[in-house]
């Protein structure tokens, strides 16, 4: 059976950014038109956004909302894609906590960081986490990296997570670690040769704790990554308990790797989106730049 996520109430600084930060955006503003921003070029050229992208841009709001509202990232973190347009290009926020993200704060980068979007807003610094393992796992196609609390103890100590319920199993590949930051540095990974480290660590894993910091995900769609990030939170807070009681019942590999199947499959995947799209306040849409009737339609077509 699959575990139900139960989220913890959304803190009051969540709506208190969220209010503050609807004020500066034009709300109104449809996302495409956002998006043809994003894809302005240092030369001012500009190339019309498909339909695609445009939708590409509102999943990735929606996908920052949610994390946000499931209290996998607060102020700090951040999630991206890769372009459905250019494969050698990903989108990423600039540098708003999830909880505050609009679709007017959707970037383009290009896999070396360097961005393509014509703006003066500040970037993530960690940015080359994103990146690095979109060059070197060409199949990855979001990127996912949070601080969540479940995880943390675990990052803390160097004790493995080890899948101990079903939806853990999404991570029977193992959970790497990192911990190569540079010498002298601050403790992010914020330059190319942490960013190559990394994605290193990350192997061709799913997931990969940072020492005394967080955790990445990566994977085959945003859907899934959003899951991931969800769920390895999930499966080390069960984990960490279990522990206190005595020895837990550890998943063996193989019927791991079965068991990880079940969560390769879209109508999974757009069950467990449909559901913490649900759960995202009432009119959150109308804040972020994000087309009301597309969030009802895949909300409904989750169902």
């Amino acid at each position: 059976m699959v575990d139900p996520w139960s989220g913890k109430q959304r803190a009051e600084g969540f709506r208190q950014e969220r209010s503050s930060r609807s004020s500066l955006f034009a709300i109104e503003q449809h996302a495409e038109t956002i998006a043809l921003q994003g894809n302005r070029n240092p030369s001012g050229d500009e190339a019309e956004m498909s339909d695609t992208e445009t939708k590409l841009v509102e999943e990735l709001v929606t996908a920052n909302r949610i994390l946000a509202n499931e209290d996998i990232i607060d102020i700090f973190g951040h999630i991206s894609v890769r372009s459905a347009r250019n494969p050698q290009e990903f989108l990423l926020s600039c540098s708003r906590s999830p909880a505050a993200v609009t679709a007017a704060d959707i970037m383009r980068y290009r896999l070396d960081c360097s961005i393509i979007t014509q703006t003066s807003e500040k970037q993530y610094v960690e940015r080359v986490i994103h990146g690095a393992i979109f060059q070197a796992r060409p199949e990855v196609q979001a990127v996912c990296h949070t601080h969540s609390e479940g995880i943390l103890p675990f990052a803390c100590t160097g004790e493995q997570i080890r899948p101990v319920i079903h939806v853990g199993t999404m991570f029977w590949e193992g959970v790497g670690w990192f911990e190569k930051y540079d010498e002298g540095g601050n403790m992010l990974v914020a330059s190319v040769t942490e960013g190559k480290a990394l994605a290193e660590s990350l192997g061709s894993g799913k997931a990969a704790l940072l020492k005394s910091h967080g955790c990445v995900v990566a994977g085959n769609n945003l859907r899934e990554t959003l899951m991931e990030a969800i769920y390895l939170d999930r499966n080390a807070r069960v984990q960490l308990e279990a522990m206190r009681l005595g020895k837990p019942f550890y998943i063996d590999r193989e019927v791991a790797r079965r068991g990880a199947s079940v969560f390769e499959k879209a109508f999974v995947q757009d069950r467990a989106w449909g559901y913490w799209l649900a759960r995202l306040p009432k009119g959150w849409e109308t804040a972020t730049g994000v087309s009301p009737a597309d969030g009802s339609k895949l909300e409904a077509a989750a169902r």
